[in-house]
């Protein structure tokens, strides 16, 4: 049967500043939206919008950032592109997590005939457009990395808009199939923008024109599809009486309670890990002793084994997850399933074992692509905040694919490619556990 927290959450019992209260009741609840009683089907048009946009706003950004970006630097710097591109990396992440943030909160607080979150998505689309026709148009470095800079803030603003449709548009009881439907437009846009953008690396223009079609297309396809309802009669967010007060509307929630905060921890960590791919064909050549050109196909057959792993079992994690009535111990035991083969090219050091690894690491990968959001959704602390508060939630991960490779590097560094493997292992285990530990989640 399933838990009293997962099927009712309109009246969960909830302890906030030292009272306790009904989560319909209080302005701090953890589920808003659509209960579980109000929507006994499937919300397809809700999940359908999911899964185009998140198709659509991962491949704009991805087909740019992994590919055509760092070709018009070379193209433009040929000598300091290596530098250039580091520190254009950590330029974006950081704009990254501020925008998800204050586009968050500034869609929680719209109005409209339109919904809260489709003016951002429209409007994120518009203001796209015309930043990727400038990136195509401008040869000068400087012009073409702050257009890149302004489009990867309203890729982040609308990210964070749009990701707020589950909380606001799907019941709990459906949230792990709605996730699973973002996390496969997620995932087949992260290689399907690498794989196409490299066909135009020496026509970056024709590169960037797909992608913005692409990006364009998706997106309003969502926004049509879903349908947002009119928020016009939700009352306004209170208008903050002083600026600090204000500034504090665009801070992480100061009283989440502490899922919320394991959430962002799980997440933060999630991402740590991430410098064992961005080494791994060094790992191949200098650890595993294969000649480039054997470590390149080594390389291709690992990630077409992934894309296949991840996107099978991120299409059926979701369903089953609903299905059984349980999120929290799948997801914290496909995070372990993503650390514990980490151990098998520690000691079977061949592209063999590594290949293993990989496939195996790719079916937790899809499972936590499918059961993330719904976690995450699930621990947010105010029906006035969720698009800013999930912003935050995101964002932990940008710092921790922030601090990947600077981790990596140490680690290489202390210990040899070796290292990376129990770093692996350790740190995703620590994941796992903040998962299992969160208590308002089945």
């Amino acid at each position: 049967m399933r838990s009293e927290s997962w099927q009712r959450p309109d009246v969960r019992k909830r302890t906030m500043r030292g009272a306790t209260m009904t989560s319909n009741e209080a302005s701090g609840s953890a589920i808003v939206g659509v209960t579980n009683e109000q929507q006994p089907k499937f919300p397809w048009r809700a999940g359908v919008g999911l899964l185009l946009g998140g198709a659509g706003w991962f491949w704009g950004f991805q087909a740019l950032n992994a590919v055509l970006l760092p070709a018009k630097i070379q193209m433009i710097d040929p000598v300091n592109k290596v530098s250039i591109v580091a520190m254009v990396s950590t330029v974006t992440m950081l704009i990254s997590l501020v925008a998800g943030i204050v586009g968050g909160a500034l869609s929680d607080r719209t109005r409209s005939r339109f919904g809260a979150r489709t003016p951002w998505i429209v409007g994120g689309v518009v203001f796209g457009t015309v930043m990727l026709v400038l990136f195509i148009t401008f040869s000068n470095l400087v012009a073409v990395l702050i257009v890149w800079w302004l489009y990867s803030a309203t890729y982040n603003a609308m990210l964070a808009a749009g990701c707020a449709w589950q909380p606001d548009q799907v019941a709990p009881r459906w949230r792990g199939t709605a996730s699973s439907m973002y996390g496969m437009g997620h995932q087949a846009a992260l290689l399907g923008a690498q794989v196409i953008a490299a066909q135009f690396v020496t026509n970056i223009t024709m590169g960037v024109l797909i992608s913005l079609v692409i990006f364009d297309v998706l997106s309003l396809a969502a926004v049509i599809v879903n349908q947002e309802k009119s928020n016009k009669d939700v009352p306004r967010h209170q208008v903050a009486g002083s600026l600090f007060e204000g500034f504090k509307d665009f801070l992480p929630p100061a009283h989440a309670g502490r899922d919320y905060w394991l959430a962002a921890l799980a997440r933060f960590l999630w991402m740590m890990p991430g410098g064992i791919g961005t080494y791994r064909l060094y790992t191949l050549t200098d650890y595993m002793g294969q000649p480039a050109k054997e470590a390149g196909q080594w390389m291709s057959l690992m990630s077409t084994i992934g894309l296949i792993a991840a996107v099978s079992f991120c299409a059926i994690a979701g369903p089953i997850s609903d299905r059984v009535h349980s999120v929290k111990i799948p997801l914290a035991v496909a995070i372990f399933t993503v650390g514990l083969p980490c151990w098998l090219p520690f000691f079977v050091p061949t592209p063999v074992a590594y290949t293993v690894y990989v496939g195996v690491s790719s079916i937790g990968s899809g499972i936590f692509s499918a059961l993330d959001q719904t976690i995450m959704t699930s621990v947010l602390p105010d029906p006035k905040t969720q698009a800013k508060d999930l912003a935050f939630l995101n964002s932990c991960g940008v710092l921790g694919n922030l601090g990947a490779p600077l981790l990596a590097g140490a680690v290489v560094s202390a210990f040899g490619y070796a290292g990376l493997f129990p770093m692996g292992f350790a740190i995703l285990t620590l994941a796992s556990v903040c998962v299992f530990c969160i208590k308002s989640i089945k």
